[in-house]
């Protein structure tokens, strides 16, 4: 009896074991067909959601680090007219009429709005780029100013000034480092990185702008907010219309720049997707 138990035993420990030689030899096969690529890395850019890994009220992110995410602000309730009083803006010719239109608070003197005294800031400017700074009437950089003001949050409306000829690299990199200045001069500032609006499509500057070069830049613009770590906001989309191009109904007579009509639009979108 007992030779019978051992014998059923033995047999099951053979068959155990040849299942597990012939599973080992299943794995061999399937290796040896896909071969290994190395590790696999999720994509950086997360569209639509806030920033919830963001560091601490009062605290900065580290300005060494790169950031790998695209944090992207997401439709919020109405902030009402005081989330746009306490904003800073930092325009180039596409929005400056939030100056010279007198819409903010302060009319054409404005504090809120940073821009040049001609309106353009060219992105190959941004390393040394002035603006004015109306609470003491000079020209200073926009990091002398932050330095100054220490604004709580500045909304920075670039991009669209001086495309022609231009390149991502060059792009991303004098953005990177206008906004890096900034972050260093006031390190408690929320930085929030604009979508530009495009051109009409009767638009004929000489700079040779159109709706694909817009949809290139936004790109670039995302790339900027990635390695800065600022936030992104979609506005341009808000003036914009379904094939690309400027709403004529939001543009200035030029194509490009933003009627009065379409900042205020500007305005609404950043209510609306308060940070």
């Amino acid at each position: 009896m007992n030779n019978k138990l051992n014998s059923i035993k033995n047999l099951i420990w053979a068959g155990a074991i040849l299942i597990c030689l012939l599973a080992l030899f299943v794995a061999l096969i399937i290796a040896a067909a896909s071969p290994y690529k190395g590790p696999i890395e999720r994509g950086g850019v997360q569209l639509n959601q806030r920033r919830e890994s963001a560091a601490p009220e009062g605290e900065t992110d580290d300005l060494t680090q790169e950031n790998t995410a695209l944090y992207a602000l997401g439709e919020s309730q109405d902030a009402g007219q005081g989330y746009i009083d306490s904003l800073t803006f930092l325009c180039d010719s596409s929005a400056i009429g939030l100056r010279d239109y007198a819409i903010l608070s302060g009319g054409t003197a404005t504090a809120q709005v940073w821009g040049s005294a001609a309106g353009n800031i060219p992105v190959r400017s941004f390393a040394d780029c002035s603006i004015r700074y109306q609470p003491e009437g000079t020209d200073i950089t926009p990091a002398e100013a932050a330095a100054k003001a220490q604004p709580a949050k500045l909304v920075m409306i670039l991009g669209a000034d001086g495309l022609d000829g231009m390149d991502e690299q060059t792009f991303v990199e004098n953005y990177v480092g206008l906004i890096r200045s900034i972050q260093e001069a006031s390190p408690n500032t929320q930085i929030i990185v604009c979508s530009i609006s495009s051109v009409t499509a009767g638009y004929n500057g000489t700079d040779g702008v159109n709706a694909n070069v817009i949809r290139s830049v936004q790109e670039w613009i995302q790339t900027v907010c990635v390695r800065t770590g600022a936030w992104y906001c979609d506005s341009g989309s808000a003036v914009n219309d379904g094939a690309g191009w400027l709403d004529s109904d939001y543009a200035s007579a030029n194509g490009k720049a933003l009627n009065s009509a379409g900042l205020q639009k500007i305005l609404e979108y950043l209510r609306t997707h308060a940070a």
